[in-house]
This record gives C-alpha cells, sequence and structure tokens, in this order.
C-alpha cells in the first residue's frame, strides 16, 4: 500500500504530470482520427522512449494509449465515423443522438462513462496485480511457459473471426521472432546466408512496420476529409456530465464486463464494447431504442472499452504476457530500458510496478478534462486530409527507427514488416496474435529450455502438475465454449449450411 501511495504521490509531481497530459492529449487528438489510433501513435514515439526514465516512458505511452481509446467517442458520435475500433458500437448511439440534437448529451455520457470504466479497472489492477504477481513467481519454468502458451492460444479462441486465422498469425509472429542468432546453440536459424539476418529483427522496427506503417499504408488512398456534420457547446457537456448515473448498473456492469474481457490476452477493447452492449441490450427494459439514440447502450459501449485497458495491463505487469496489442509496445518501452516485465517486476522494480497502475488512474482522470475542453477543437483535426499526415507520419517513422540503433537495415525491416501488415489486414488475418507470439516467442523459448534441462526427458512428470493440468481444462473449456457460441451466431443469422 505504501509503494502505491508513493507513486500516486510522484504522479502529481510537475513533470510525470506534464508527461500523462502530453500523452493524454496526443492519443485524444490522434484517437479522434478515423483510420488512426492510440497504438500507431504508441508505436511512432517508441523510438524517444528510449531516451528517456524508464517510468516517465510508461507515464506517456499509458497516457496515449487511455488517451486513444476515449479518443474515438468525438469523431464517433459528432460524426458518425468511429475513430478507433472500441468506439464502433459508440458510432451507432451516439451518432443516433447527435443527429436528434443531443451531441452534448451523447458526449457527455461517453466521457463520464469512459471514466467510470476506468477507475472500475484501475480497482483490479490495482488489487489484483502485486498478489498474482508474487503467486508466479513461485512458479517453475514449465509452469511459466505454460501461462505463456495460453495465452497465445487464448488469443486464437477469444478473438474475433477465423480461429485458424488468429491461430495462423500468432505462429507467424513465433516463427518471425526466431530468425537470428541463437546464444544458446551458437548457430544462425533461418537467416538463409543473409548477414544481416543474423542479428534477428529489431523488436522496434517491427513493431513500427506493423502498427504505423501499416496503417499509413491502409489509408494512403483515402485523399477525403472527414465531413463535419454536428457540434456541442461546451456548457452543454458540463450540463449533461451527471447524466450516466442515472443507469448506474448498468456502468457497473459493463465496467466489470471490459475489465473482465480485459484480463484475457489479445481480445482488445473492441470485443469489451460488444460484449458489454450486448449484456445492456439483453437485459434492457427499452431494448428497441439500441441502435436508435439510446443512452444505456452509449453507457454500455464506453464504460465496457475504456475498462479492458485496466484489465489488460493486470496479465502485462503481473505475468509479462501483454493484455493488448498497446500492450506489446508498453513491455517494448520496458525492454529496451533492460526491464523484463513479468512476476519479477513488483520485487525488482517496484517504482515501475506501482507506477504504472498509478499512472493509469491518474490519466482517466486527466483524460475526462482534456475531452471535455478539446471536444470543440476536434471538429478541425477531423477535417484534414489523410494525404497530408501520410508522407509526415511515414517519415517520422524513418527517422524514429534509423535513429535508434543507427542501422539503416532495420528501415528496410520496418517498411517490409509494413507491407506484411497490410497483407493481413487484406486478407483479415489478425494483427495482435502476430505481435504478441512475435515478443513473447523468445521468453517462451527460454523458459522451455529451460524446463528440457530439469525434465531429462520425462515429459510426462512436468505435464501432471497443477498448472499444466489446469490449463489443459481451460483450453477444453474455452474451445468447446467457442465453437458451440459460433454455431449458434450462424444458426441465428441463418448462414447455417443447409444439408443436402
Amino acid at each position: 500500500m505504501n509503494d502505491l501511495l508513493n507513486s500516486l504521490a510522484y504522479m502529481v509531481e510537475p513533470m510525470p504530470m506534464l508527461y500523462c497530459i502530453i500523452g493524454v492529449v496526443a492519443g485524444v487528438v490522434v484517437g479522434a482520427i478515423p483510420g488512426l489510433g492510440g497504438g500507431m501513435l504508441m508505436a511512432l514515439v517508441l523510438p524517444a522512449t528510449f531516451a528517456m526514465d524508464n517510468l516517465l516512458a510508461q507515464v506517456l505511452l499509458i497516457g496515449i494509449y487511455v488517451g486513444g481509446v476515449t479518443g474515438g467517442l468525438s469523431s464517433a458520435v459528432l460524426i458518425g465515423v468511429p475513430g478507433t475500433p472500441a468506439a464502433v458500437m459508440t458510432a451507432i448511439d451516439g451518432n443516433a443522438m447527435a443527429r436528434k440534437g443531443f451531441a452534448a448529451r451523447a458526449l457527455s455520457i461517453g466521457i463520464m462513462a469512459s471514466l467510470f470504466g476506468g477507475i472500475v479497472s484501475w480497482l483490479v489492477l490495482a488489487g489484483l496485480s502485486a498478489p498474482l504477481a508474487r503467486l508466479a513467481s513461485q512458479l517453475q519454468s514449465f509452469d511459466y511457459f505454460v501461462f505463456i502458451a495460453l495465452g497465445l492460444i487464448l488469443i486464437a479462441f477469444a478473438g474475433q473471426g477465423s480461429v485458424l486465422k488468429s491461430l495462423i498469425s500468432g505462429v507467424l509472429g513465433i516463427s518471425l521472432a526466431l530468425v537470428g542468432f541463437d546464444s544458446i546453440s551458437a548457430t544462425n536459424r533461418f537467416t538463409f546466408g543473409v548477414p544481416t539476418l543474423s542479428n534477428g529483427f529489431d523488436l522496434l522496427a517491427v513493431l513500427i512496420g506493423a502498427f504505423a506503417v501499416r496503417q499509413m499504408l491502409v489509408d494512403s488512398s483515402d485523399e477525403r476529409p472527414v465531413v463535419q456534420q454536428t457540434s456541442a457547446r461546451l456548457s452543454e457537456i458540463f450540463h449533461e456530465l451527471g447524466r450516466p448515473f442515472r443507469h448506474l448498473g448498468n456502468l457497473i456492469r459493463s465496467s466489470l464486463i471490459g475489465t473482465i474481457i480485459g484480463l484475457m490476452p489479445g481480445i482488445g477493447a473492441n470485443i469489451g464494447a460488444i460484449v458489454a452492449y450486448s449484456a445492456a441490450k439483453g437485459l434492457s427494459k427499452n431494448r428497441e431504442e439500441f441502435g436508435h439514440g439510446s443512452e444505456e447502450a452509449l453507457v454500455a459501449s464506453e464504460s465496457g472499452n475504456n475498462a479492458t485497458v485496466g484489465g489488460a495491463l493486470v496479465p502485462m505487469i503481473a505475468l509479462g504476457i501483454p493484455g493488448s496489442g498497446q500492450d506489446v509496445l508498453l513491455m517494448a518501452a520496458l525492454i529496451l530500458h533492460q526491464i523484463q516485465p513479468g512476476p519479477l517486476l513488483v520485487s525488482e522494480h517496484p517504482e515501475v510496478f506501482y507506477g504504472i497502475i498509478s499512472t493509469y488512474l491518474v490519466a482517466n482522470i486527466v483524460t475526462l478534462f482534456v475531452m471535455v475542453l478539446s471536444v470543440r477543437y476536434l471538429r478541425s483535426v477531423l477535417s484534414v486530409p489523410k494525404y497530408l499526415l501520410v508522407p509526415l507520419v511515414l517519415m517520422m517513422c524513418t527517422v524514429g527507427v534509423i535513429s535508434t540503433n543507427n542501422r539503416v537495415e532495420d528501415t528496410a525491416i520496418m517498411f517490409a514488416f509494413g507491407v506484411l501488415g497490410l497483407f493481413m489486414s487484406w486478407f483479415r488475418f489478425p494483427l495482435a496474435p502476430f505481435v504478441i507470439g512475435f515478443i513473447l516467442a523468445p521468453l517462451a523459448e527460454e523458459r522451455l529450455r529451460t524446463a528440457a534441462g530439469t525434465a531429462r526427458g520425462n515429459w510426462l512428470e512436468l505435464l501432471m502438475t497443477p498448472v499444466p493440468l489446469a490449463a489443459i481444462a481451460i483450453l477444453i473449456v474455452i474451445g468447446l465454449t467457442s465453437l458451440i457460441g459460433r454455431k449458434h451466431f450462424r444458426t441465428e443469422m441463418g448462414t447455417q449450411p443447409k444439408k443436402t
């Protein structure tokens, strides 16, 4: 408790607060621009964190993370186009309210619901992370490997779209992470005689390529500015800020749903919003209003998607397993400073462990003020054509990658992974399993090799311990539930194949 209080006191000092405000403002602005998002900006500023204090780097990135998720609310309500995937459900009812003349009310509900969801998930983050980390520190190498493998497989079963495509994406990330010099066997692996590949694929170049360059390539053909459709006055937004608490039960339920979804690796804020929205609709007495400007729907969507952020931070700092694509970037910033996220973080670097927890709370509060004060100005940001943004962002990506390691070849790696991400986007292969697989593969390999040395060929003895048995049981339950759920969904949508 003292460590947490000390870290909260640190966060109100001028320098950490300044970094937090800068991160939140940048995240809100970029999150409001359809197609960009906080993940892209986090990848873009990642090289700059190399020269920063490790905790201040986390403060900046978490500010962008939180601001980016909430920032998508503005464009979703004002123009009906979600700034981020997390705001997809918000756009349905939020813009419907705006078209009816209640834009200020919709924005106020979304802003306060986002704050409430963030605070609920922070309580879980603050209460669960340290005990979970201490428990995980007692695990054996093979147990830890099983946790990592379970997290990778859960991404495939619990995520959107095809399970097979999610698995292929994850395996591709794992495979590419194995390229380069193997220090244990003292040999090059999968380099095919190319000297440059002996260093492997630089983590920073891969992440910037997969997030920022890929998004710029996707958006490069869109030259149209976003058309403004409606607006809201600041006084009206202030007047409506208490309105979400008329739906207190929905707020609490949706926040808890989002937090639980966030705890499951690789699912993301958009799934949290969808599940919370669906639950609210199923339990509502006014379900016919959903999709036509329902306050309940907006409360559920915004509290659900923001709560996933705090939930996703729990496995990242306690187990070293990123809960989302943005958490991969937070882990990368720590790794750049020679700090390994996971069970030992709380004992070896308590200032970073509790600093991340404190930053998340402060970032949510700062986001409230930034959102309220910036809504009137975000309308002009939304009118900027993307063809002006794309060259500037690509130039910043190139400079950032080269300046980190002073290797021009990292630029080629960055653009190669940007093109790979573009192809994955075209063929609907999810990006989250790929990047999470890439960053977890070296750690999983290290744990597996350590376990192999202690097993001495007796793998059955390792598999019969409590953690692997529990993981197998979880996989069976998740797999069956996923298959049944997908079959039920196809039946409801009328896509069940007919028998011949």
